[in-house]
């Protein structure tokens, strides 16, 4: 029967062991000066060496032939040749007991295969070693039962505890142990560990492929190994490309990931959503594509904090390191951290939801709506680099435009175009050549046309435009800084004058333009215009029923 990888290149050495160097050379030491613990607690992630440990020191302190008396290997290191040695790598020795806590939970289990074992000398080794899987699965009886032994065991006895979930387990059983703390293996010692099995198969690997197989891992050799040994199975002639290794190979194009959230981003519903198809389409998991999203969107932030790409994302090559960059400087901290929260809180339904995909398509309207309403540093990416100069008009000192009173622009903005008596434009040139205004404005960000499509040029003051809309808060986003300099400039460009944009609320949001909220408007009421439902059915390519 064939021998899965893992299994075949299980370590049998210190030195074999992947990463986990600050363990592995301690216990070394400990078992070169004599001088090891009772008790043993390996706490950490799966698939990184916790068992793989345990029998590795199981055999080190039983070794009939210790690294002092033998050169050629490093201290504390087991020959792996003598009975014992072969009898622990190969699961025959009676004397390294491995229990299954998952399986072997209540306190029955704990006394007769622990407490009562524990009493006998070892049959034929020095130590006899219990090596006990998964410790916090136990129940607490079970823990209460197993606490005497722990603390105070026979000298013969050894015990090694390995948990992935070390706040399960009692504080009381975690202070009589050694504990180490097993971390997750470093993606350059994983490629390596990958590069080194594929030679032994002898088989040829793309590096891509070792790379994106240590990327699915996320830290995990035993993953990690279980990965290659279903990609090297569709191999031709001992040779794999990376098109036949990604048929087997959990499907979640980091194209596509990076597509959906620059749509993110940027507040592009509708790329984000057409992502989100394009991936169905292929086949990709929902789930495990939700999770790259969210870990792409964490190094984001992790790059927005500190600046240094190549220390958040060691795996990544140049190129996407360079996209972590980019992508950082189209949102601030606030928002990379409220899209990270939303898309947790979006991932959690994927699995009860029909169809899986809506909580990501939701969690991707919501996101890209809120950013399109406030365009944070998005809209900065158009810089005005005409000047504008100011134009004397000869009005006197301290006369103020009245129709501002309640037009909520900013104050405290200093005027870049002074204003004059004689408007540089009439209302009814404004109405001809807004479409063309509305178009332009959606080149540079798409959320603009909507904003000028539910407003209307209502009166011209100098070169002064003031903007009719039905709301304050569409007033609002209209003055804001980034949208009226942007949308100044264009529509500059498109008259051929230098103009200032101002928001104002008109009383009556049913008749667009026909009466101002200005106090003394020189300009009289403006003519009527298209209405607010109107406006708003245009600019979403639909019709008004009634």
């Amino acid at each position: 029967m064939s021998t899965t990888l893992y299994r075949k290149y299980r370590p049998q050495r210190w030195e074999d062991i992947a990463g986990q160097n600050h363990v592995k050379v301690t216990l070394a030491y400990e078992v070169a000066a004599d001088k090891i613990a009772h008790a043993y607690l390996f706490a950490g992630p799966r698939g990184i060496g916790k068992t793989t440990t345990a029998r590795i020191l199981a055999k080190a302190i039983n070794c009939l032939k210790p690294a002092g008396k033998e050169g050629g290997r490093g201290p504390g290191e087991p020959c792996g040749e003598c009975d014992s040695c072969q009898g622990i790598g190969e699961g025959r020795s009676l004397d390294v007991i491995e229990i299954d806590a998952a399986s072997h939970r209540g306190i029955d289990s704990v006394r007769d295969n622990i407490i009562e074992n524990a009493r006998f000398s070892p049959s034929r080794l020095k130590y006899k070693v219990f090596i006990i899987d998964e410790v916090h699965m136990l129940t607490t009886e079970a823990f209460n039962a197993l606490l005497k032994t722990l603390e105070e065991p026979p000298a013969h006895v050894l015990f090694v505890l390995a948990t992935t979930e070390l706040h399960k387990v009692p504080a009381t059983i975690i202070s009589r142990c050694q504990r180490f703390d097993f971390k997750k293996i470093p993606f350059q010692d994983l490629v390596e560990r990958l590069h080194l099995i594929a030679k032994r198969e002898g088989y040829k690997v793309e590096q891509k492929t070792i790379e994106e197989i240590a990327r699915h891992a996320d830290g995990s050799l035993r993953d990690a190994e279980g990965l290659l040994g279903k990609v090297l199975t569709v191999g031709e002639g001992k040779r794999v490309t990376h098109d036949q290794a990604l048929m087997v190979l959990p499907r979640s194009d980091h194209a596509l990931v990076a597509s959906f959230v620059e749509g993110l981003l940027r507040g592009d519903a509708r790329s984000a959503l057409m992502t989100v198809s394009e991936c169905l389409e292929e086949g990709i998991d929902v789930e495990h594509f939700a999770d790259d999203v969210v870990e792409l969107v964490r190094r984001v932030l992790l790059t927005k904090t500190s600046g240094d790409p190549d220390a958040v994302a060691p795996d990544y090559d140049e190129e996407r390191n360079r996209q972590l960059v980019e992508f950082a400087e189209l949102a601030t901290v606030e928002e990379l951290v409220r899209m990270i929260e939303i898309l947790l809180m979006k991932r959690r339904e994927i699995r009860t939801s029909h169809p899986a995909q809506l909580p990501l398509e939701l969690a991707a309207v919501r996101l890209c709506h809120s950013r399109s309403m406030s365009e944070p540093a998005l809209s900065e990416e158009v810089s005005v680099t005409r000047p504008v100069s100011t134009v004397s008009t000869g009005t006197k000192p301290g006369r103020k435009d009245t129709a501002a009173v309640k037009s909520g622009s900013d104050r405290s903005r200093p005027a870049t175009v002074t204003e004059s008596a004689e408007p540089v434009v009439s209302v009814d040139r404004l109405d001809s050549v807004w479409p063309e205004f509305m178009r332009s404005a959606g080149e540079h960000h798409h959320s603009l046309p909507f904003l000028l499509g539910v407003g209307k040029p209502v009166s011209v003051i100098g070169r002064i435009i003031k903007v009719g809309f039905g709301f304050a808060f569409h007033r609002k986003k209209f003055n804001e800084e980034k949208n009226r300099r942007i949308l100044e400039q264009v529509l500059g460009g498109i008259l051929q004058e230098e103009v200032r944009l101002e928001g104002v609320v008109l009383e009556n949001a049913a008749e667009m333009g026909q009466t101002e909220t200005a106090e003394g408007s020189p300009e009289g009421p403006a003519e009527t215009g298209p209405s607010l439902a109107q406006n708003m059915a245009a600019a979403f390519e639909g019709r008004v029923v009634e």
